[in-house]
């Protein structure tokens, strides 16, 4: 079985792209004892996210996005998703998360990403669900106590 690792220089842990990847063979006993949290600490943690709000995605150019931070940290999105319901780490990764899909948003909504694009992502990367027709509100009643009268006239 092979993994795939990055190597980066500490001047260029900022931008993983210009990190050098290695393929390298490990046992299968080896891979699943690997652990997948690209974390050491909650403060590491709070650090890299930082670092990707606040500098790579200004420095890159980069949209935010869940694969991007999930690249960025040097894992997979598979991994950041499972990351998320970790105990120590979870909730500043679904902060994050919440925040792309913020951004997105906010994007979508100045006409600069397509709302399909954004539908798709929202539903594969946020846990977003479409709501079937069926179970969607037929009829509403509406209770105007003494209005109505007064539109006749």
């Amino acid at each position: 079985m092979f993994a795939i690792e990055q190597k980066c220089d500490k001047n260029e842990m900022k931008f993983p792209n210009k990190c050098v990847i290695l393929l390298t063979e490990r046992s299968d006993e080896a891979m699943k004892s690997k652990n997948s949290v690209p974390f050491r600490s909650r403060e590491d943690c709070a650090e890299k996210l930082r670092q990707y709000f606040e500098e790579y995605l200004p420095a890159s150019g980069e949209v935010a996005d869940v694969e991007g931070l999930a690249d960025f940290l040097g894992t997979t999105r598979a991994d950041l998703t499972a990351c998320a319901a970790h105990k120590r780490y979870g909730e500043a990764v679904r902060c994050a998360c919440n925040r792309i899909a913020k951004i997105k948003k906010q994007l979508a909504f100045a006409g600069k990403l397509p709302a399909a694009v954004l539908a798709f992502d929202l539903k594969n990367n946020h846990g977003y669900l479409d709501r079937p027709d069926d179970q969607l509100p037929t009829t509403q009643t509406v209770v105007l106590k003494g209005l109505a009268d007064g539109w006749t006239k």
